[in-house]
């Protein structure tokens, strides 16, 4: 199987992204219509906790590790020389070293747990496009050193590191936001949270989208769609549950993820 892998040509593997990309096309109107995610926090789901549970920051780990470990194995095997593509990598795999590493160190998350059935499916989803990432960019594709000149790049890593800074920010303030002691939820605010309820889901949107520019790809442009359109969906979610909650107490001008619009 892994010499298969190893082995696909490119007009096959384009082919099977694009093929992804549909699903994840579908997924993402699953999720919309159902209102919810799997891992959402506020939502029990019964059915995905048929399996059991896992301690959160535990399962955090296990579940987000898997897509470093595959990119990194499949761009080091690659049939390339390193080239300028090593950059889109190292992007890529800051952001889930935080993720992986440092976020599920830092989350009160001391008694709770995660159904162990979110925690399989999630890394399936990694292990699949951990694959496409490493296997296109270590084996199919290479950028010669102008391409970081090139306005496509520097809008799209500027980009990545806008959305990537504004995830950490956004982060902090949830993860702060209560005292010690302290329960109940309560209303984040200050940095981005003065104009949409997810910040932290619009930046990692903003990071993904800067992904796909930069790298001017299909399976750039296939994973930024699996991750914006699930956490759009997410974010419209934890909107209306910010509203129904807190009734007028919560800032009227305050949007979903997108500031002013939606």
């Amino acid at each position: 199987m892994l010499d298969t892998l190893m082995q696909v040509d490119y007009d096959t593997f384009i082919r099977w992204v694009s093929y992804w990309g549909l699903f994840s096309l579908a997924s993402a109107l699953g999720i919309h219509f159902a209102k919810q995610l799997p891992m959402s926090n506020r939502v029990e789901n019964s059915m995905m906790r048929k399996l059991g549970s896992i301690d959160k920051r535990t399962g955090w780990i296990i579940m987000e590790i898997p897509i470093l470990l595959v990119v990194g194995g499949f761009y080091w095997v690659g049939h390339q020389p390193i080239n300028t593509s090593v950059v889109m990598v190292i992007a890529f795999m800051a952001h889930y070293f935080n993720r992986a590493i440092i976020f599920p160190h830092r989350i009160k998350v001391k008694g709770k747990t995660m159904p162990i059935a979110s925690m399989l499916l999630s890394m399936l989803f990694y292990l699949i496009n951990g694959y496409i990432i490493g296997y296109y960019f270590g084996h199919l594709q290479s950028y010669p050193i102008e391409w970081l000149y090139d306005p496509r790049f520097i809008i799209g890593l500027s980009l990545f590191i806008t959305g990537f800074i504004i995830n950490i920010q956004s982060d902090n303030i949830l993860i702060n936001l209560r005292k010690p002691g302290e329960t109940g939820y309560k209303i984040p605010q200050g940095g981005c949270f003065r104009w949409v309820s997810c910040p932290n889901y619009m930046g990692e949107c903003i990071e993904w989208i800067g992904f796909a520019i930069m790298s001017w790809s299909i399976p750039g442009l296939v994973y930024a769609a699996w991750v914006v359109l699930p956490l759009y969906a997410q974010a419209v979610g934890s909107h209306q549950w910010y509203r129904e909650t807190f009734g007028d107490s919560y800032p009227a001008a305050r949007k979903a993820i997108i500031p002013f619009i939606k």
